[in-house]
């Protein structure tokens, strides 16, 4: 709890010094380190806390960030910070709890990149173009590192981690140009997410079929035409 306390007055100065780098850095390293403390002193674990905690701590880091992103009133960001930090103190004893599962990640997954995702279309796409890029990209390969150093069950090369980690910055490049409102784009951009995500899961469990997989990835195709069909499109 002490813990929780003291990021919670971080993210307090973060707050009254106006949403500052600086104090958003200190908060975030701050929970990062409160959150692998949890997996310390366990034998299965040793060594392994940093990729433990990475998913949590970058749902975290997103959440902190997002109050620099729009003109709320003053009440309106404490209200969501204090509201936050609530979730989030439930949520991080959930994920301590379930985060040793491959299948707690299908649904976290989606659940922690989502925000990312939220900000990332939501932005101009041009503006500080390549650190954007660069930041989403380094985001999701250390998210799929995780998954390669926690769940899989053979060595495999990090390869494998840039792999899904390339291709989905890719999608959220080549998506960025059609002429669609940015919640629609987001929509289908996710879905691609989700897929990838049971891919690699089911892969990393040597669990994959693609017998059971297919019916997914077809229902996950048929949600992209409806997104794209559905959505508000604009001339060029």
């Amino acid at each position: 709890m002490r813990y929780f306390i003291v990021s919670f007055l971080l993210a307090e100065l973060y707050f009254v010094s106006g949403f500052s780098y600086f104090w958003l850095i200190v908060a975030w390293l701050f929970a990062f380190y409160f959150l692998t403390q949890q997996f310390e002193g366990i034998e299965e674990w040793e060594g392994k806390s940093l990729y433990l905690a990475y998913p949590m701590a970058l749902f975290f880091g997103i959440f902190l960030y997002f109050p620099k992103n729009f003109t709320w009133t003053t009440v309106t960001n404490q209200v969501f910070l204090i509201i936050g930090y609530v979730v989030f103190y439930f949520l991080a004893k959930l994920y301590r709890r379930y985060c040793y599962r491959p299948d707690f990640f299908r649904i976290f997954g989606p659940i922690a990149v989502a925000p990312m995702a939220f900000l990332f279309f939501r932005s101009n796409l041009f503006k500080n173009f390549f650190w954007k890029e660069l930041v989403v990209f380094l985001l999701l390969l250390f998210f799929f590192e995780v998954y390669r150093q926690i769940f899989a069950k053979q060595k495999y090369s990090i390869v494998l981690s840039l792999i899904p980690a390339f291709v989905l910055l890719e999608f959220a490049w080549v998506l960025n140009f059609l002429p669609i409102n940015f919640l629609s784009i987001m929509g289908v951009w996710l879905i691609i997410f989700v897929l990838t995500n049971e891919f690699w899961l089911l892969n990393c469990d040597r669990q994959f079929n693609l017998k059971f997989f297919l019916p997914e990835l077809i229902f996950g195709l048929i949600l992209i035409a409806v997104i794209l069909i559905s959505g508000s499109w604009r001339m060029l």
